[in-house]
């Protein structure tokens, strides 16, 4: 799934010549906090309400944009890339520029946290079970093994290292809710269970899939 897939087109530009007091009207009609600048089509910067709400109303946007590169991202990211973009800038809505400058359109937050929902497959039912092992002791293809002797199946898996250990964190999600026979044969075989998730997942779920999404893009 690539940034330009994720372009939502019911946001507006803001022309370089329009005054923050359009800008700060249309971010309270479209609920947001940033708009992108262009100047014809060419992309220019994003501005903020908090630095709008500060500023003279009668002035054009173009003078509260950052000197420098602008945020942005290209149409060909894979969507991981928006999303630490967007958590690391804490922004709502993130900009897609083709290379020759023009604004094809933004993300918002909205369509990256329903991308990353499908990419952790946490709108799937099932469980998760988070394993703490050391790393030269990590074989998926085991750990696939065990699940499966299980009649469940892996459908996402991911890692992170716990920095006060140095222990690799391993979270599964499997195709199914009871995981009381999965965890007996994790335990049964020596592995760290530290923590699962069996019926009644949803939130829970979501945002601990978020938590661990968010920590593989700070390593």
């Amino acid at each position: 799934m690539t940034a330009s897939e994720l372009i939502t087109n019911n946001i507006p530009a803001l022309q370089a010549t329009d005054t923050v007091r359009q800008a700060l009207d249309l971010m309270e009609e479209y609920r947001i906090s940033e708009l992108p600048v262009v100047d014809q089509q060419k992309y220019l910067g994003l501005i903020t309400e908090d630095k709008a709400q500060n500023a003279d109303e009668r002035s054009a946007v173009s003078t509260l944009l950052h000197t420098g590169s602008p945020v942005k991202i290209n149409p060909v990211d894979f969507f991981l890339v928006p999303l630490r973009v967007m958590h690391q800038q804490q922004i709502g809505v993130l900009p897609v520029v083709k290379d020759d400058g023009d604004l094809l359109g933004v993300i918002t937050k909205n369509e990256l946290l329903h991308a990353a929902a499908n990419y952790t497959a946490a709108q799937v039912p099932g469980g998760i079970i988070i394993l703490q092992i050391n790393p030269s002791s990590f074989y998926i293809s085991e750990i696939g093994r065990i699940v499966e002797s299980n009649n469940a199946r892996i459908i996402h898996l991911n890692t992170w290292t716990d920095p006060s250990t140095g222990e690799l964190m391993v979270a599964i999600k499997v195709n199914k809710s009871d995981i009381q026979d999965i965890l007996a044969s994790f335990e049964r075989y020596e592995y760290n269970v530290v923590r699962y998730f069996g019926e009644n997942l949803s939130e829970e779920e979501l945002r601990l899939n978020y938590d661990h999404l968010m920590n593989y893009l700070n390593i």
